[in-house]
C-alpha cells in the first residue's frame, strides 16, 4: 500500500496542471459540505463537552390527542414530581439527573444591586451523573438536593468564576447573593462545561430544592406541581441494560401516572431516547433546513466530483500505453484499479485539507449569527474532531465518486490498438457520451442550485421589505423579573403598575406596555384550547397554541390594528371575566365562516375554564421573518395565570415593557433607568435594546448569513460546471484534431469551425439546463414551502437560465477559437 502511495505521488508530481485543478475542485465541494456539518454540528448535534457523552440518555414527555401549531412539537421535558417517581421507580439507571436553567439576581454583596445571571437548578447527582469533576471544591452531597430551601450551596461556571471572581482560587467557602439569598461557594466546575445544553452557558448550578427559596412567593413551587413540564432529564444505564429495555420501563411507569393522576398525566407518556436524538425531536424545524442544506452541498459536491471525474477519463486517454504495458506483462486488472483509486483518494485527501481552509472561512461567517436574547448561548462552529472525521470521510466518499469509473475503464483498454498508437480508440464515441453526461450533470446541478439560491434571495427581499405586523422604530425594551428580588405576587402587581405610571408620564414617552413576550424572541407561553362548537380531529383532546400575556395599550404600542372586536382594556381584571384576542390565522382556522368575537375556548381541555373573545388582531411575526402564519392569543396579564401546559421551557421569565417613543428610542434609556432606581434600586434592568435592533438582528442578521450561503453554494456549483465543459470542449477539440485540420485544408471557413465547436458545447449546456428545469419544477412545491416563498418567478428562473447558457457559450468559446486557428500542415504531419 505505501508502494502505491508513493508511485500514485510521482505521477501527480508528474501532471501538476492536473493536480492543481482536480484538488481545488473537490476542495470547493468537499469544503461546502464541512461549512454545512459544522454549522449543524454547532448548533444541534454537538455532543455535551463530557466523558462518554453518547452513553447519555435523556426521558421525555410525548404528549397525545393534541394538535400542535407551528413551532410547537409533542415532545417536551419532564415535571418534577413524574422525574421523582421515575428515579423511584426504576431499575435501570446507573443515575438519573434533573436540571432546569433559571434567571437569577446575583450580587457580591447584600445591599448592592443585583445583576442577570443564568443558572441552572440541578439535582444532587448532577456532576456524578455527567461524570465530571469540578475543576476546584467538591460537587454536591446527596443530600444537599433532599430538604427543600436549606442547603444554599452553589458550584460556579468557570467563565463566570473567571470574569466575576477574578478566577481567585480561593473562591470556595465564599459567600455570593443570589435574590438576595446568600450561597456558600462549595466549588467552580470545569473549564468548557455547558450541561446540560451544549449551546447555553450556566453561571453557576444551584440545588433543585432551592428553587421554591430563589423565587420565593412569586411563583408556585415547581417541584410540587406535577403539570409543570419544565425539568430535563439526563442519566447514564446500568452495565448490561440496553436503551430498548429501559424505554420500555419508562413507558410503562409512565402508564402508571397517567392512571395514577389523570388530571395531569392522562395525555402524557414516558420516553427515552438519547441525549442527541432529544435534541432533534425538539428541532425538528431546524434539523429539516441542516438536512436541506446538506443535501445542497451534496449537489456542489457531484458537480465537482464530475468535473474531476472528466479530467480523470481525459487523462486515462493519455496513459493508455502505460496501462497496455503494465497489463500485458502481467499486472492484474485488480492491482491497476488499486493503483490508480490511491492516486484518486491522494487527489481527494488534499481536496479535503484544503477545504477544511473553505469550512474555517465559513465557521468564522456563521459566527456573526446573533440571537436577540438574553440567554447565554455559546454559538462555536469551530472545526472540531467530528467535523473533521465528517471532513475524511466526504472526501473518501469522492474519492470512490469520481475515482472508480475512470479507474474500471482505463485498466480495460483493446491491448493491440493501445499498444500500436497508445490509444483506444473504438470506444472513443461511447467514452465521450460519457462525458458529456457527466457535464450535463453539472450544468443541471448548477441550475438548481442558482435557482434555489436566487429564488431564497427574492424571498427574503420581500419578507425584509414586507411589513412585519408591528411597529419596528421608535420602540424601546427592557425587561424585568421581580422575582429575582423576591417579590410577592402582590409586589410584582405594584412594581409593574408604578414602572407604568412613571414611563407614561415621562416627556418624549407616547406610550408604555409590558408583555411576557417580544416579537422575534423567546417569550411567551403554550397554552392548551379547546374552541367551542369545533369539531377536533379524532383523538385530538385539545389544540396547542403559542400565546402572550400583555397589559392594555400593548397593540397600540406595537401598532397591532385589532380587525374585529376590542384590544385588551384596563377593565379586563383579575375578577373580571375571562377574555382573550386570537390573530386572524385563529380565526380563519377555527371559525372560516363566523365571526369569531363572543366565541369561546376553553384551557386545558373541555372541562377547563371558559375564556371569550374579545377581538381578532392582524396578523403579524412572532418570532422569526420566515415563519408561516400561525394561531396566537394575546391574554390579559392581570388574568394570566400558571396553566401547566407549557410545551418546553420559557427560559425569559419576568415581562418585557415596550416604550413608544416620539424620538429617538435610546434618549429614553437614561430616564427609564432614573425611573426604575426611584422605585426600587436593587431591581435590574435585563436587556435594553430597541427593537429595531431585535429585528435587524433576527432578520438582517441570522437570515442575511443563510442568504450568503446559499449565494455561495450557488456560485460554487456555477463555477464548478463552466470548469467542467471548459475542460470537455477542450478535450472534445483535442480529439478533433484530425477532421479539424482536414475541414481547414480543404477550404473551411474558420468561423464555420468555431460555430461548429459552439454549437456541441451549447447542445450540452441547453440539455444540462432542460434537466435543471424539470427537475426544480418537480422539486419547486417543498423547496418553496422550506423557504416560506409565497410566490415563484418565473423570471429569475428564465434569467438564471438564459445567464448560465450564455456563461456556457464562453465556456465554449475559448476552446472553438484556439480550434479556429489550427495549422492543418502541423496537425496532418503529426497524425
Amino acid at each position: 500500500m505505501w508502494n502505491d502511495f508513493r508511485y500514485a505521488a510521482r505521477t501527480l508530481r508528474k501532471s501538476p496542471g492536473f493536480a492543481v485543478v482536480a484538488v481545488i475542485s473537490l476542495a470547493l465541494g468537499i469544503g461546502a459540505n464541512s461549512a454545512m456539518f459544522s454549522l449543524a454540528n454547532g448548533l444541534l448535534l454537538r455532543p455535551l463537552p463530557v466523558p462518554h457523552a453518547s452513553q447519555l440518555i435523556a426521558v421525555q414527555s410525548k404528549l397525545r390527542g393534541e394538535s400542535l401549531g407551528a413551532g410547537l412539537f409533542e415532545y417536551s421535558p419532564v415535571s418534577y414530581p413524574d422525574f421523582r417517581d421515575l428515579k423511584a421507580k426504576s431499575a435501570s439507571f446507573a443515575g438519573l439527573a434533573a436540571s432546569e436553567y433559571s434567571p437569577f439576581g446575583f450580587s457580591v454583596e447584600k445591599d448592592q444591586q443585583p445583576k442577570m445571571k443564568f443558572g441552572v437548578l440541578v439535582s444532587g447527582d448532577f456532576f456524578r451523573v455527567m461524570d465530571v469533576r469540578p475543576a476546584l471544591g467538591r460537587d454536591f452531597r446527596p443530600d444537599e438536593d433532599q430538604v427543600a430551601g436549606r442547603d444554599a450551596v452553589v458550584i460556579l461556571g468557570y467563565d463566570f468564576w473567571k470574569a466575576d471572581c477574578g478566577g481567585q482560587p480561593d473562591v470556595v467557602g465564599r459567600t455570593i447573593f443570589l435574590n438576595n439569598i446568600g450561597f456558600t461557594v462549595i466549588g467552580v466546575a470545569r473549564e468548557g462545561f455547558t450541561a446540560p445544553y451544549p449551546t447555553v452557558r450556566g453561571a453557576f448550578y444551584v440545588p433543585l430544592a432551592m428553587g421554591a427559596r430563589l423565587a420565593g412567593d412569586s411563583q408556585p413551587n415547581m417541584l410540587e406541581r406535577r403539570a409543570a413540564r419544565q425539568i430535563m432529564v439526563q442519566g447514564r444505564l446500568k452495565p448490561g441494560v440496553s436503551v430498548a429495555r429501559a424505554a420500555a420501563e419508562a413507558a410503562v411507569i409512565g402508564r402508571q401516572l397517567s392512571i395514577a393522576y389523570p388530571d395531569t398525566n392522562r395525555t402524557s407518556s414516558l420516553e427515552l431516547t438519547t441525549d442527541i436524538n432529544a435534541r432533534i425531536r425538539e428541532k425538528p424545524t431546524s434539523l429539516a433546513i441542516f438536512g436541506f442544506l446538506l443535501a445542497l452541498a451534496a449537489v456542489v459536491l457531484v458537480i465537482a466530483c464530475a468535473n474531476v471525474m472528466n479530467l480523470l477519463l481525459s487523462r486515462g486517454r493519455a496513459r493508455t500505453r502505460e496501462i497496455a504495458v503494465r497489463l500485458a506483462i502481467g499486472a492484474g486488472r485488480g492491482r491497476l484499479i488499486r493503483q490508480l483509486l490511491t492516486e484518486s483518494l491522494i487527489i481527494a485527501l488534499l481536496g479535503g485539507v484544503l477545504g477544511l481552509v473553505v469550512a474555517q472561512a465559513s465557521a468564522d461567517l456563521f459566527s456573526q449569527i446573533r440571537i436577540p436574547s438574553d440567554i447565554p448561548l455559546v454559538l462555536d462552529f469551530s472545526l472540531d474532531p467530528t467535523v473533521l472525521l465528517f471532513t475524511l470521510a466526504a472526501s473518501i466518499a469522492s474519492a470512490i465518486l469520481f475515482g472508480l469509473a475512470p479507474a474500471l475503464q482505463c485498466t480495460n483498454p483493446e491491448l493491440t490498438p493501445a499498444l500500436k498508437t497508445g490509444r483506444a480508440d473504438e470506444g472513443k464515441r461511447r467514452r465521450l457520451l460519457g462525458r458529456n453526461a457527466l457535464v450535463i450533470v453539472q450544468v443541471a446541478g448548477s441550475l438548481l442550485l442558482l435557482v434555489f439560491a436566487t429564488q431564497a434571495y427574492r424571498g427574503a427581499a420581500i419578507l425584509l421589505s414586507s411589513p412585519a405586523g408591528f411597529r419596528t422604530d421608535h420602540v424601546l425594551t427592557a425587561s424585568f423579573d421581580p422575582s429575582l428580588a423576591r417579590y410577592t405576587p402582590v409586589q410584582t402587581r405594584q412594581f409593574y403598575q408604578r414602572l407604568l405610571e412613571r414611563v407614561r408620564a415621562l416627556p418624549s414617552v407616547r406610550g408604555a406596555a409590558i408583555a411576557q413576550g417580544v416579537p422575534m424572541m423567546p417569550g411567551g407561553d403554550v397554552l392548551r384550547v379547546v374552541p367551542e362548537g369545533v369539531m377536533l380531529p379524532p383523538g385530538t383532546e385539545a389544540v396547542s397554541v403559542a400565546s402572550n400575556a400583555i397589559s392594555e395599550n400593548y397593540f397600540e404600542v406595537m401598532d397591532i390594528p385589532i380587525v374585529a372586536g376590542r384590544a385588551i382594556q384596563i377593565t379586563d381584571r383579575a375578577d373580571s371575566p375571562r377574555v382573550a384576542v386570537v390573530n386572524e390565522a385563529f380565526a380563519r382556522k377555527y371559525y372560516p365562516n363566523q365571526n369569531a368575537v363572543g366565541k369561546r375556548f376553553r384551557l386545558a381541555g373541555s372541562e377547563g375554564v371558559a375564556i371569550e373573545i374579545a377581538g381578532v388582531a392582524r396578523q403579524s411575526k412572532y418570532f422569526f421573518p420566515v415563519e408561516p402564519p400561525f394561531e396566537y392569543i394575546y391574554v390579559p396579564m392581570t388574568q394570566s395565570t400558571p396553566t401547566g401546559s407549557q410545551i418546553g421551557r420559557n427560559l425569559i421569565t419576568g415581562v418585557t415593557l415596550l416604550l413608544h417613543t416620539s424620538g429617538p428610542p435610546t434618549e429614553q434609556a437614561g430616564p427609564l433607568r432614573e425611573v426604575v432606581r426611584s422605585l426600587d434600586a436593587g431591581q435590574p434592568i435585563i436587556g435594553l435594546r430597541t427593537m429595531a435592533e431585535i429585528v435587524d438582528v433576527r432578520a438582517a442578521g441570522a437570515l442575511g448569513i443563510m442568504i450568503k450561503t446559499l449565494a455561495g453554494l450557488g456560485g460554487l456549483g456555477f463555477v464548478l460546471a463552466l470548469a467542467g465543459l471548459y475542460g470537455l470542449m477542450t478535450f472534445s477539440v483535442s480529439l478533433r484534431q484530425r477532421e479539424i485540420g482536414i475541414r481547414i485544408a480543404i477550404g473551411a471557413d474558420r468561423t464555420g469551425v468555431v460555430k461548429m465547436v459552439l454549437k456541441q458545447g451549447l447542445a450540452l449546456a441547453g440539455t444540462g439546463v432542460a434537466i435543471g428545469v424539470v427537475l426544480w419544477l418537480l422539486a419547486s412545491r417543498p423547496i418553496m414551502s422550506l423557504i416560506q416563498a409565497h410566490s415563484f418567478s418565473w423570471s429569475l428562473l428564465a434569467l438564471v437560465a438564459v445567464g448560465l447558457l450564455s456563461a456556457a457559450t464562453l465556456g465554449a468559446y475559448l476552446p472553438a477559437r484556439r480550434a479556429s486557428h489550427l495549422d492543418p500542415n502541423v496537425v496532418l504531419r503529426q497524425e
